[in-house]
């Protein structure tokens, strides 16, 4: 009976999770759209991405993966062990220090804006003072959500993924209005006010909902009875793994910039295209798991540990398998319906596609790592996360070196990428095979041979309308396009759902509604 109830809890977490990230895609896009219309390819346009690029590079470090990845274990252990008065103080002592962190990054971004601005960029002077002026607003942004970062750790090591996952839909949403109606009045300063409102209504929303289980905002700098130093050992590792992430991803848009003319921009698209099912699904599913992962630790619960592991397994191939089919049969068609008008032609599109393929062939051994790897985090084994994070990306970057060099083109940095996660896999498999052993689970193998089995009527429709070889999507973006493809992604749906339901694959429980039992 328990068991039941927290599979109701975790397949509602995921639904809930999977639903607000679906709305934060759609209104990225909203987003994007709004200020390429306002502000179009100006000079304008130019200094905004740029200077807002300066506190999303910091973003990844304060922010995100890197704080969720120290905190919600450390927190998750805590409750689980029953000591919510260490948590509290915890609390109180990460934000402490966070604050004192950032407001020295503020101050400087303030009074040597410009300093910076013209070291690192190539602008004029207007464009210097213009980025000086936007640039403490937006550093002010980043200290609210990196705030709000820790309050959606700590949320979401109480089980409430909903309000962690809700809050970021108000920024995107703060930046499409005051972009919107704010222009006319206050020019590319719009931009500004709109990040720091929707920064501090996304952390304010989060800090509310976070006050309901006893946690304050109050100065602490005595550590006490918490396990702060392993805290901030963990955070620092991270952050060094996200750093190196950082790099890699740099040298990937150099080597792109070798290519043909275009490749930048195709393999951007392609990234955006790709991330949309892996994110969506892979949130859902690790953002449960990794409270539930520490928790099992934390408490010795090795059989625990090691189930949830299996079942985020076979659930993220259950998801992320029959789409990467679909989207590699459909996405030429998908890119020319999305993003082929004016002048974005036909070979960009193509171009695009060729640089998405790759990326799906990998996308379902590229999660199981990433699931993995947060194994390593729930056991506290950041050291170890950090140097396979490092050599990870130096075979990613040594693998593209290698294949643009024999001439392979751009399908070079997705491919590089792919299997470097996939032969990483097996060394992080070897390296936790205490904590978990994949190969000798049995109950994975028969879960993964029955998703598999029940994936093959859905490649053979994806096979049945490529020997088609139907040419209606090369007209690009239009009404007609758009519902021929709406149609066919409908069947492909279709087979999948009646083929998951004949097969039994568990998958469906995710959307069973049970009641849940109270919450902690």
């Amino acid at each position: 009976m328990q068991d039941s109830t927290q599979s109701s809890k975790t397949a509602k977490s995921s639904f809930a999770i999977m639903l607000c990230t679906i709305a934060s895609r759609l209104l990225g896009i909203v987003k994007a759209r709004v200020l390429s219309s306002v502000f179009g390819a100006s000079g304008v346009a130019d200094v905004i991405n740029f200077t807002f690029n300066i506190p999303n590079n910091f973003r990844k470090l304060f922010a995100e993966g890197a704080v969720n990845s120290a905190l919600i274990p450390a927190f998750s252990s805590l409750l689980g062990l029953g000591k919510k008065r260490s948590s509290l103080h915890l609390f109180s002592l990460l934000c402490t220090y966070q604050t004192m962190l950032l407001i020295p990054l503020v101050l400087l971004s303030y009074f040597f804006g410009e300093e910076f601005l013209s070291l690192i960029s190539d602008f004029d002077s207007a464009q210097v003072a213009l980025g000086a002026k936007l640039l403490p607003f937006f550093m002010v942004y980043l200290a609210a959500i990196s705030m709000a970062a820790i309050f959606n750790g700590v949320l979401q090591s109480h089980h409430n993924f909903l309000h962690a996952y809700l809050s970021p839909l108000l920024f995107s949403l703060s930046v499409i209005f005051g972009v919107q109606y704010l222009t006319p009045y206050l020019g590319a300063m719009s931009m500004a006010w709109a990040t720091l409102v929707g920064g501090l209504l996304q952390g304010s929303y989060s800090y509310l909902m976070l006050r309901r289980y006893g946690y304050r905002l109050k100065p602490a700098i005595r550590k006490a009875d918490t396990p702060l130093k392993p805290v901030i050992g963990a955070w620092s590792l991270v952050v060094l793994g996200m750093g190196m992430q950082v790099l890699t991803q740099l040298v990937t848009y150099h080597f792109a910039s070798t290519l043909s003319e275009g490749s930048v921009t195709a393999f951007a698209n392609a990234t955006i295209f790709y991330q949309t099912p892996y994110g969506v699904f892979f949130n859902a599913i690790s953002a449960v798991s990794l409270p539930l992962l520490s928790r099992s630790y934390a408490l010795g619960h090795m059989q625990e540990m090691q189930k949830h592991t299996r079942v985020s397994i076979v659930q993220l191939t259950s998801l992320l398998l029959p789409s990467g089919i679909i989207l590699f049969f459909l996405s030429q068609e998908s890119v020319s319906v999305v993003l082929q008008t004016g002048n974005y032609t036909l070979a960009d599109a193509q171009l695009t596609a060729l640089a998405l393929r790759p990326f799906l062939l990998f996308m379902v051994t590229t999660s199981w790592y990433a699931m993995l790897l947060r194994l390593g985090y729930s056991a506290n084994r950041y050291a170890m996360m950090t140097k396979i994070t490092f050599l990870q990306n130096m075979v990613d970057i040594i693998l593209m070196w290698v294949f643009i060099s024999l001439g392979w083109g751009i399908i070079s940095l997705a491919l590089a990428n792919g299997i470097s996660y996939a032969v990483l896999l097996g060394f992080l498999s070897f390296k936790l095979k205490d904590l978990y052993n994949p190969i000798k689970d049995t109950q994975l193998r028969r879960g993964l041979l029955r998703t598999v089995a029940a994936n093959i009527p859905i490649l053979g429709y994806c096979l049945l309308y490529a020997s088609f070889s139907m040419t209606w999507y090369q007209s690009g973006s239009n009404l007609r396009n758009f519902l021929i493809l709406s149609l066919v992604a409908l069947g492909s749906l279709v087979v999948w759902i009646l083929s998951y339901a004949l097969m039994k694959v568990e998958l469906l429980s995710l959307f069973r509604s049970k009641k849940q039992g109270n919450n902690l």
